[in-house]
């Protein structure tokens, strides 16, 4: 019995050992979990950064496929489609009989606002910000800003531009206008805070061509300035 009770000592954890284990368990919490937790922020919002662009990608190619005439996308934090037929689209921007600005410009305006296009609900299969409870990003443009949203006009050619006020920037590296889209993080943003020139953690900008070619960037807190990661 005396060896019995012996062994048991020598097998047991005394707790001063004890102690020392949910110290280092503690420090490693004070530690990781900040580093964890920033990593999960990060990672959200850039899988809802290429689910964007996966949907303007899958909205230009039923364009190149014939589909529609002509696609427009609201970019906002509720993502509204609009659709013109073929027919409506070669009668506004193609018919000889048919002078209006909008086909001498090349141009598009807000769907609600020029005949020819339908708000095509069916189509608006994302939702970000606070039309999602899930969406874990605020964007900018949004209601809080002005302009409020971001407007992509898709055609076959890309030959259609919107008309009106929008949010763009010059490419640094093609020298040409592009059309922008930001995102931040819910976790250390609202929607008034989520803006062109915030300096946050977590920020990525989608910068998009009259030809839909786009581009992913995040933005580096500490130099405040923008690292291109893709594109």
């Amino acid at each position: 019995r005396k060896n019995l009770v012996m062994k048991i000592k020598k097998n047991a954890f005394t707790i001063l050992e004890l102690l020392v284990v949910l110290a280092v368990i503690g420090v490693f919490s004070v530690v990781a979990y900040p580093k964890i937790s920033n990593w999960i922020a990060d990672r959200n919002v850039k899988k809802e950064v290429y689910e964007v662009i996966s949907f303007i990608k899958e909205k230009k190619l039923m364009v190149i496929n014939d589909k529609f005439g002509m696609i427009q996308l609201s970019l906002k934090p509720n993502l509204e489609v609009y659709t013109m037929s073929k027919t409506n689209f070669i009668n506004t921007y193609r018919s000889i009989t048919n002078n209006s600005s909008l086909k001498r410009n090349n141009q598009c305006t807000y769907g609600t606002m020029q005949s020819g296009f339908t708000r095509n609900t069916n189509m608006e299969t994302l939702k970000l910000s606070v039309s999602n409870n899930d969406s874990n990003v605020h964007v900018y443009p949004n209601a809080a800003h002005n302009p409020p949203f971001t407007v992509l006009c898709l055609t076959k050619d890309n030959s259609i531009s919107y008309n009106r006020l929008r949010k763009t920037e010059r490419d640094a590296e093609t020298g040409k206008t592009v059309d922008i889209f930001i995102f931040c993080s819910k976790s250390n943003s609202t929607q008034y805070s989520c803006q062109y020139n915030a300096n946050l953690d977590h920020m990525y900008k989608i910068t998009i061509s009259k030809n839909i070619n786009m581009k992913v960037y995040k933005k580096n807190k500490t130099k405040n300035s923008w690292i291109k990661i893709d594109g």
